[in-house]
């Protein structure tokens, strides 16, 4: 417990200037590390090394930097992930212990697959842990849930002026499982998501985004 709470300092020491650099931790000198203090950028004496955090020197971690030079150039969920572990030098293993999920749920995350389970609690805390806002991290089901599931739903139809029915008939379901999905009854899972998407148009999902 120890390591991961000196760890977590860590993390949130950095989380600016890999964010503001773009660059991944490895490229970055083990002293004379910048930090952002307000609108200023100062240089602090400060190793890497002191603190036990591991460099990212592993040919998978190479090879996916040289895929990408900044982080402003990941447009995937996935990636970005592996962009904040790899530049952080931690295990699968290390980040789902750190934030409190499975492990295998996490190997999935980078995988590109996306499940209920990556719950918006989870994905506060991986957020949190990787200094970067949560929306980068989700992909547009898990930001629907994230965003209240039904109650974005209801909050999308009052903005297009339609009553449940309405939606019902856009959306090509019951007027039924609108009424349950926007009183919380039931949740709805992403097999209803893409057909609300494919049926609602792309304006849709692009509401999430705002």
């Amino acid at each position: 417990m120890r390591y991961f709470s000196v760890l977590l300092g860590i993390l949130s020491f950095f989380r600016f200037q890999r964010i503001k650099s773009g660059q991944p931790f490895w490229g970055c000198p083990q002293k004379d590390v910048l930090f952002s203090s307000l609108d200023k950028w100062e240089v602090v004496n400060y190793s890497l090394s002191q603190r036990n955090v591991p460099f990212p020197t592993t040919s998978e971690a190479q090879a996916f930097f040289h895929m990408y030079h900044s982080y402003s150039e990941i447009t995937n969920p996935s990636d970005r992930m592996r962009w904040c572990r790899y530049s952080l030098g931690l295990l699968q293993k290390d980040v789902a212990a750190m934030v409190g999920m499975e492990e295998w749920l996490y190997r999935d995350l980078e995988s590109g697959a996306f499940h209920r389970s990556f719950t918006p609690e989870l994905a506060d805390k991986l957020a949190a842990l990787y200094g970067i806002p949560v929306e980068d991290i989700l992909d547009d089901y898990t930001l629907f849930l994230h965003r209240g599931g039904g109650a974005f739903l209801r909050r999308y139809r009052e903005a297009k002026g339609w009553n449940r029915q309405q939606l019902a008939d856009h959306a090509k379901v019951s007027r039924t499982s609108i009424r349950c999905w926007e009183s919380g009854q039931k949740t709805i899972s992403q097999k209803c998501f893409c057909h609300l998407v494919e049926n609602l148009g792309s304006d849709f999902p692009s509401m999430l985004r705002m």
